[in-house]
């Protein structure tokens, strides 16, 4: 498929808006409509963007080629195999589904209908998290990472604890940085009054099979924004700002001194640094994301960045975390079917 294709965003909430407005300003791209399970919400969107608000699932399906289901959580296993049972291609917002089962359903029904299925971990397309795999592309080098995904309370998302709130975000580009199994979860969390059940504060401790560990900590009660990831490998201290779109590299080693008798006596150990900043050009990651996804869809690209298969590994990841600290008979959508990961 090479022509334009015919696209629909299913949820009319604040991510289904920031689709519908990313889609209008695309090239290759008819943004046909909008459906929500709420009639007046899909009116009101559609009337502000000019596009169609579909009244069914079934209508959007006679339409389209492919759809962002930007909907609630829980529903996404339902939504996404029905659209992909009618052969239309889905670009999934995280997570992929609630349950490993519901997971399940969606990578086999991509399989089965020959589409594509695209999950928007929307980080992988942050022009420094893309720098980042170039940098760690010989995976042996990587010792330890750290990341640090901390806010204030925004009353964004109330129905899921920060780890899967979060969390999931660093998990999913640690897991696709490392490219190593994760054989042992630690996890611990802080217990405010604000939180007795600890939910808003999560710190995890991963390690994987080649030797590397991973700190993860994400926090909703934090008074200040921070998303960072720091990285020890064999050679140098990379760090990086998520928001700022940035990387330094942090090196050291011998001076170069062929004798080491002309090395000065205050420089007597002999050692240098340097910090290298390195030129990123920014991006917009959701239309990058998107551009990313109909480029799929069409066949230029054979496989999506982020697949369904590793989208269920960074849930089982936060599902082992949750199970850690007791949290997932708490979260409102979750768990009680999960096949336990192997």
């Amino acid at each position: 498929m090479t022509n334009t294709i015919k696209v629909a965003v299913i949820g009319a909430g604040m991510m289904g808006k920031n689709h519908i407005k990313t889609y209008k300003s695309m090239q290759g791209v008819e943004l046909v409509g909008v459906y929500d399970v709420s009639a007046e919400a899909a009116k009101s969107v559609a009337e502000t963007f000019g596009i169609k608000a579909f009244s069914s699932m079934e209508e959007v399906a006679k339409n389209v080629d492919a759809v962002s289901v930007v909907t609630t959580s829980i529903t996404h296993a339902d939504v996404g195999e029905y659209f992909m049972n009618h052969g239309i291609h889905c670009m999934m917002e995280k997570p992929l589904a609630t349950t490993e089962e519901g997971c399940m359903r969606l990578i086999n029904a991509a399989k089965n209908n020959n589409v594509v299925l695209m999950v928007g971990h929307i980080e992988r397309f942050n022009p420094a998290v893309e720098q980042m795999g170039k940098l760690l592309s010989d995976t042996t080098k990587i010792r330890s990472l750290t990341a640090q995904r901390m806010s204030a309370a925004s009353g964004r998302i109330t129905d899921v604890d920060v780890a899967m709130d979060l969390m999931i975000h660093d998990v999913e580009v640690i897991l696709s940085l490392v490219q190593s199994p994760v054989v042992n979860v630690q996890a611990a969390s802080v217990k405010t009054k604000e939180s007795p059940l600890g939910k808003d504060y999560i710190t995890a401790l991963l390690e994987f099979a080649n030797g590397a560990t991973a700190n993860i900590t994400a926090s909703r009660i934090t008074q200040s924004r921070v998303r960072t990831l720091t990285v020890t490998t064999d050679t140098n201290y990379i760090d990086m700002d998520f928001i700022n779109q940035s990387i330094n590299v942090h090196s050291q080693g011998r001076m170069p001194f062929v004798n080491q008798e002309e090395i000065p006596e205050w420089m007597n150990y002999g050692l240098k640094g340097s910090v290298e900043q390195l030129f990123i050009p920014t991006n917009q990651p959701l239309l990058a994301e998107l551009n990313h996804f109909v480029k799929c869809v069409n066949g230029e690209i054979a496989t999506p960045r982020v697949t369904g298969e590793q989208a269920l590994a960074a849930l089982r990841v936060i599902w082992e975390v949750e199970e850690k600290l007791g949290l997932l008979n708490e979260t409102s959508d979750n768990v009680s079917s999960k096949t336990k990961a192997a």
